[in-house]
């Protein structure tokens, strides 16, 4: 692929920019569905669920991150992602995520109905953390 077909991609959290530069493809989870950003993609505006976003960057890198909920914007070649939170796999403590998901499958099973939706919330956020860990594994 040549190098001048390439993405400028930005990923943004409330607390900073984790994330700026030059990625040759960009899978996100919208909202509706999985979907792969690749050079000349349509423009479009999608939100995005908790899951794993894949950034493949110029120099043949591949990094997954964990993502929590946001929105993508893609035109003109430029990919604007803002998420509510964020971990790169290599940052993230695979014991912590696997005790954060025991905790929350537990609280799902009991107490009001809100507190049933906030622990299916942090499972999302667990699972989708373990897996950025595994793919990245995967690939290396």
């Amino acid at each position: 692929m040549a190098t001048d077909h390439v993405l400028n991609v930005s990923i943004v959290t409330p607390q900073t920019t984790a994330w700026n530069g030059s990625a040759l493809a960009i899978a996100v989870p919208g909202s509706k569905s999985p979907f792969q950003v690749l050079y000349n993609h349509a423009p479009i505006i999608s939100a995005l669920d908790v899951g794993v976003i894949k950034v493949s960057e110029t120099d043949s890198t591949v990094t997954y991150y964990a993502s929590k909920e946001g929105f993508v914007e893609v035109i003109h070649n430029t990919v604007s992602l803002i998420v509510n939170d964020l971990q790169k796999s290599t940052d993230i403590d695979a014991a912590a995520a696997e005790a954060d998901l025991e905790a929350a499958r537990e609280r799902s099973e009991s107490g009001d109905r809100g507190e049933r939706l906030r622990a299916r919330k942090d499972i999302a956020w667990a699972e989708a953390r373990l897996r950025a860990i595994r793919l990245q594994r995967e690939h290396a």
